[in-house]
């Protein structure tokens, strides 16, 4: 399986312009170029902050909605529905609550957080984990959904989680990555692991409660989105012929 680039988020930014982390001027048009998708959907355990919290230099649009905007760069007609809510949810929510609605709006990509609800949760189950996922993902696909997984930055960086010890964090959330990239392969689903591609990351990304990004953990999680669907369409383009 091919490695995500790692890029070291804890290097100095003077702002999301000069940040390696975040999309430079014109690099959605060229990585989208010919996209296919005309329906997003959002769906997933994390939540959809009221207000992202300020980091100087950076813009405060959530991850969605930059996600969003970069593909309407090249599709301006594109719709787009967030099942996000004002609250974390368990992957067994987002499959009972949001999936119905995802499968009803009849898209074309889907792009799914997984947060950290469950591995944050006293009880994790790892092999329940990945029940639940699969039963989110395997109908999406049925349904014709290109699906996007994507897990958090590194969680043991994060201040508002770190009460479960750094050892019980790692081990949790590399079950979760490793479930997510095999089920990702066998579903012909698309991958974005955070916090193996930035390993890096320190509360540069986390607002003070540690358990949301801040406006360049936004801007970061946006960028390794569009990059990965970036990479996925130059993959599918035919070779030219010499």
């Amino acid at each position: 399986m091919r490695r995500d680039p790692v890029v070291n988020l804890s290097l100095p930014a003077a702002g999301e312009a000069d940040d390696p982390g975040c999309l430079r001027d014109g690099e959605a048009a060229r990585l989208l170029d010919g996209l296919p998708w005309r329906r997003l959907v959002v769906l997933g355990d994390g939540r959809a902050p009221r207000r992202v919290e300020r980091v100087d230099g950076y813009d405060r649009a959530p991850w969605y909605d930059r996600v969003a905007d970069a593909l309407r760069v090249v599709e301006p007609r594109l719709a787009c529905l967030s099942l996000l809510g004002g609250r974390e949810q368990s992957a067994a929510a987002v499959r009972s609550r949001q999936l119905p609605r995802a499968l009803a709006f009849g898209g074309d990509l889907a792009v799914v957080q997984l947060a950290g609800h469950d591995v944050l949760h006293p009880a994790f189950d790892a092999n329940a984990l990945r029940t639940e996922v699969v039963r989110v993902v395997a109908p999406l696909r049925e349904h014709g959904y290109d699906v996007v997984l994507v897990t958090p930055f590194d969680l043991t960086r994060s201040p508002g989680a770190r009460l479960l010890g750094e050892k019980v964090l790692r081990t949790r959330q590399r079950a979760q990555s490793d479930t997510c990239a095999t089920l990702a392969l066998r579903h012909g689903a698309l991958y974005v692991d955070l916090g193996a591609r930035h390993p890096a990351a320190r509360e540069e990304v986390w607002s003070e409660d540690g358990l949301v990004q801040n406006g360049r953990g936004q801007a970061v999680m946006a960028a390794a989105v569009v990059r990965t669907l970036g990479d996925h369409l130059r993959a599918a383009r035919p070779v030219s012929a010499p």
